[in-house]
């Protein structure tokens, strides 16, 4: 017998944000340059890393308040790679981006990852990875989902209906409201639709544990 303990109850997910790329007046980086690209087209955002050894993000302001419950869902197509490296999602950082954290999967093996890390990558604060089922139908296609649900994230890939990995936001804290894609070098990736969505919570909720048989 697995105890599991609830610790929300979910009334309305109300979406504060919503791009489906038709515009390039969203908010979304444009970039032209020898090292990366970022460019709206047929209702997609594509992003390009060209560079040989730095990570890149395309980010804009995420319409959450502090200690608001969220969601943030993308789905990503993985379009090239060169043989290795990441790609997914960003949060939770300001403008300066001293220190950020971030989803992703591995271009080269069904792995995720979960990490707040320094800009530089001279500290990682908090890492998880682990593998996980990968669908073949959707080989190059993977949709993330970030929850915060009452001071607990949460981490979905694909359809999957159990997190690939949870924990408390104390690992992974918000030092900003800022939002977006991730990308390694070598890697040309596009995305049709980022959501992000508030989560209004039941205040007479109970946490009462039930038995998962």
């Amino acid at each position: 017998m697995i105890l599991q303990l609830p610790i929300g109850n979910i009334l309305h997910k109300e979406t504060v944000l919503e791009d489906d790329f038709n515009s390039e007046w969203e908010g979304w980086e444009i970039v032209s340059d020898e090292t990366e690209k970022s460019f709206v087209k047929d209702s997609f955002y594509w992003m390009e890393n060209k560079s040989r050894s730095r990570w890149m993000f395309y980010h804009k302001k995420m319409p959450i308040k502090n200690n608001e419950n969220f969601i943030i869902q993308a789905q990503i197509e993985l379009l090239s790679h060169k043989g290795y490296g990441q790609f997914g999602l960003v949060w939770g950082f300001d403008a300066p981006h001293e220190v950020l954290n971030r989803f992703t999967v591995s271009v080269d093996s069904n792995r995720c990852s979960v990490c707040q890390f320094e800009k530089n990558h001279h500290r990682v604060f908090h890492r998880f990875s682990a593998p996980f089922e990968k669908k073949s139908l959707a080989k190059h296609q993977q949709t993330f989902t970030i929850m915060l649900l009452e001071k607990y994230y949460y981490f979905f890939v694909k359809d999957q209906q159990l997190p690939v990995y949870s924990c408390h936001q104390a690992h992974l804290s918000m030092e900003g409201f800022r939002f977006g894609f991730y990308i390694e070098p070598g890697i040309l990736m596009r995305c049709d639709k980022i959501t992000v969505k508030r989560l209004i919570t039941s205040p007479d909720f109970t946490d009462t544990t039930w038995a998962l048989n």
